[in-house]
């Protein structure tokens, strides 16, 4: 069956709506050489239009070298708008840069692939179910005993399932705003999205410096109508880490001022050196902290599975923002992603990663001093 829209009042004559349609649909791609179209009969009827209308229709079509009507076998596409295969050469650049996704060979593949038959055959058709709201119990309880490991305290009622990190940073501001706050910082430099996701819930925009010091001072004039967003470990774009001491500081000015931080941690487990670098949830005084982690980035892309610690008096809000959002994540993510926190998975992994990215960070780092030796720069502790 072959759809298209008529105007019957127009006056484009049928015929010629008929031929303008076909035309857009061939020139597309949507209709391919080769392809049969109906009969003028067939089509007739379909549309509801007189047979000498649709004989008109592809009499112009053929005319233009759009259509071939072969006799006795029926009617086609041209054979011209067969199909190129797309070059998978064409634009395609050495290296690709903007992805922030680990390489292939990075991803545990073949424990996923044995985790999903484990998951099918335990949990069968609840797989395909909708998951609740804020996840299924099991990943929570799951992410809390991994959130433990990081020396961040959480109950499981206050851990959220998004499909990453920037649908944590929506859910967050849209919880923000149900609590009074009109403006978010963020730092001069940051991850870009933010500006876009922060205006859509409604929220003013404005900026800190990006240096520890100008944070720690522009802090003391944020209050309770105020959040500030910051990726303290491996910053986006700069790769600069917030020290302990500022992260004190920081912390110290919120609890006293009275304003909400947002802590995007999505690349805080991929260090280069053995000491871990501990998270603002993880201090003291960071009752006012909304965590977002996510395990897209580091070993499931395409999975789009994150996390938010949200603080007890804001749960209700995020959960409230959580359900009008696009739906949970899928049941079968969920249960891929806690068998493989349950099992043990997540560590090794994390180290193979953190091994690989430190050997090419070391690698750039020496490709740079050597190419462009004017240049100063600082070498990132992860991400």
């Amino acid at each position: 069956m072959l759809e298209i829209p008529l105007e019957r009042h127009s006056e484009v004559p049928l015929y010629r709506q008929i031929t303008n349609h076909l035309v857009r649909m061939i020139e597309s791609g949507s209709l391919v050489g080769g392809t049969r179209l109906p009969g003028t009969r067939e089509l007739a009827a379909e549309l509801g239009v007189s047979r000498t209308t649709a004989k008109l229709a592809y009499d112009l079509l053929e005319g233009e070298g759009y259509i071939d009507i072969r006799e006795r076998r029926g009617t086609f596409v041209a054979t011209r708008f067969s199909r190129r295969p797309v070059s998978k050469e064409r634009g395609k650049l050495p290296f690709d840069m903007a992805s922030g996704v680990p390489s292939p060979e990075l991803v545990p593949w073949e424990k996923l692939s044995a985790l999903s038959r484990k998951v099918f055959g335990r949990y069968g058709h609840a797989v395909l179910e909708a998951a609740p709201v804020p996840g299924l119990p099991a990943l929570r309880q799951a992410l809390v005993r991994h959130a433990a490991t990081r020396g961040i305290p959480a109950r499981w009622e206050n851990v959220f399932v998004t499909s990453g990190v920037q649908q944590g940073l929506f859910i967050s501001f849209q919880a923000l705003v149900s609590r009074g706050v009109k403006t978010v910082w963020v730092e001069d430099l940051t991850y870009p999205d933010v500006l876009s996701m922060s205006c859509s819930a409604g929220l003013k925009t404005k900026a800190v410096p990006l240096d520890e010091r100008g944070i720690i001072d522009s802090c003391g004039g944020l209050g309770c109508s105020d959040a500030l967003y910051l990726i303290p470990s491996f910053q986006n774009p700069t790769g600069r880490t917030i020290s302990h001491e500022g992260r004190k500081a920081i912390l110290e000015i919120a609890a006293r001022r009275g304003f909400w931080i947002i802590e995007d941690d999505a690349y805080g487990e991929l260090r280069y050196g053995e000491q871990s670098v501990p998270a603002l949830r993880a201090l003291e005084s960071a009752e006012r902290v909304i965590y977002l982690g996510s395990f897209s980035q580091l070993l499931f892309p395409g999975l789009r599975q994150g996390y938010a610690l949200v603080p007890e008096e804001m749960a209700e809000d995020f959960r409230e923002a959580l359900s009008h959002s696009a739906g949970a994540v899928s049941s079968l993510v969920q249960y891929l992603v806690s068998g493989f926190l349950e099992e043990g998975c997540l560590e090794p992994c994390l180290e193979r990663a953190r091994a690989a990215m430190s050997v090419r960070m070391r690698a750039l780092a020496e490709g740079l001093r050597e190419a462009l030796n004017c240049l100063v720069f600082e070498v990132p502790q992860g991400g």
